[in-house]
């Protein structure tokens, strides 16, 4: 699970979104990361204004050359985690976040706040609150269909 920060995690204030503690904390350790083109410094501030937990791997604006849309954020949190990027389930709130991740070969949930639409996203969800995950058998996690806007 690798996810956005800024907009899908946090506010513009700096706050935690509704339901960002909750779905952080329901995620297994050590098989998430949060992937944003803040600054390292800058991120993990939010993450700390924001009271939400600091993941294993964490990449930032100061880890790749290119920034999203370029998809070498997204793969580089794949490494991280040792997990293809096909195996990979990105959530993320803006369209050049969206086109990165695909372009690593990754699926999505978009969070389609205030009319976003996203034509190159796997699903679409209103809300992070509105994000089911499901784990299967062998231990991946997926987003629960129901409730996603295809």
């Amino acid at each position: 699970m690798l996810c956005d920060l800024f907009g899908t995690l946090v506010d513009d204030r700096g706050n935690a979104v509704e339901g960002a503690a909750a779905f952080l904390e329901g995620l297994p350790r050590g098989q998430w990361a949060i992937v944003t083109s803040c600054g390292s410094q800058f991120a993990r501030a939010l993450l700390l204004r924001a009271r939400l937990a600091i993941p294993q791997v964490l990449v930032t604006a100061d880890d790749v050359v290119q920034t999203k849309p370029s998809p070498a954020c997204y793969l580089r949190a794949a490494s991280g985690l040792a997990v293809p990027p096909s195996e990979c389930l990105v959530v993320e709130d803006s369209s050049s976040g969206v086109r990165a991740a695909k372009a690593a070969g990754m699926d999505v949930v978009a969070i389609g706040r205030d009319g976003k639409t996203f034509e190159d996203a796997n699903w679409i969800v209103g809300e992070l609150a509105a994000l089911h995950l499901v784990a299967n058998k062998d231990g991946t996690i997926v987003a629960d269909r129901e409730g996603a806007i295809d």
